[in-house]
């Protein structure tokens, strides 16, 4: 890897960054002053913001083990956000050792982060940190540090945890999907979740649809989606039982709360290619 690829990235301290609040959302660490602001509002609108979050992370961390006790040995994480304690290298590798991991994002200050990470750790044999969208499907898969961890002849595990609603219709996720899906072979597995307020009750989709207005404000506006247009990302793929389900309730290694307001808000599923 060259050394101009590992370069800190500048970063807009002003401007918000939904990785940077996603990040305190899961952690509570605040990165930059100017985002509080921003945060104190989505407190306001979303309280259990936070928690929704956390249910992203620990489907991350269910769907990776899933995929690494099913032989996959290589992972694609594309929308990784800031690394935090879980990170799908950690996860991957208490199952699978030697598990290759690619993370891709376009956020500087994940980028930043990703690499330092790697860099301390001493671990960028197996681990990267492409600068890449999931709306530039070629500049990820075709990246050298893709080629060079990936190999596209054995079984991938995509990841893409939190990333859809920031990408709006104008740019055709369900065509950057297939792209993705026709780079990999059989044996493959995908792993989806989407904010959606389909089945929440009228308080919190008043909650969260003031809140995804909020992130109109930030570096990536939100788009909600329905359980029939999160199906079609899956188009191509064999649903994992339960197919369709929330983040909490899919495989779950603890009780799920029923009452827990953030659950409806967040579908998720594992597709697998045959």
């Amino acid at each position: 890897m060259s050394s101009s690829d590992f370069e800190a990235r500048p970063i807009d301290t002003h401007k918000p960054s939904s990785a940077r609040i996603y990040h305190h959302m899961i952690t509570g660490e605040v990165i930059f002053e100017s985002d509080l602001p921003f945060i104190h509002r989505l407190y306001d609108e979303i309280p259990f913001y936070p928690l929704w979050a956390q249910h992203n992370r620990r489907f991350l961390a269910r769907a990776v083990r899933y995929m690494a006790e099913r032989g996959i040995r290589q992972f694609l994480d594309i929308g990784s956000g800031l690394p935090t304690g879980g990170n799908t290298h950690e996860v991957a590798r208490e199952i699978v050792p030697d598990a290759r991991v690619v993370y891709v994002d376009n956020d500087e200050e994940a980028i930043n982060r990703a690499r330092d990470l790697l860099r301390q750790n001493d671990i960028l044999d197996k681990t990267t940190m492409v600068d890449a969208d999931l709306r530039d499907p070629e500049r990820i898969l075709r990246h050298p540090d893709t080629q060079r961890l990936i190999d596209f002849s054995e079984p991938v595990g995509l990841l893409l945890v939190s990333v859809l609603p920031w990408v709006p219709e104008a740019n055709a996720p369900t065509k950057l999907i297939a792209q993705l899906r026709e780079a990999v072979v059989p044996g493959s597995h995908i792993a989806m979740t989407h904010v959606s307020l389909e089945d929440a009750g009228p308080r919190i989709k008043e909650q969260v649809a003031a809140g995804a207005a909020i992130f109109n404000g930030a570096s990536t506006p939100v788009t909600l989606r329905s359980r029939a247009q999160f199906q079609t990302f899956f188009d191509g793929w064999a649903m994992v039982e339960p197919g369709i389900t929330y983040a909490t309730d899919w495989h779950p290694d603890q009780a799920v709360d029923t009452e827990d307001y953030a659950r409806p808000c967040n579908f998720a599923a594992v597709g697998s290619l045959r």
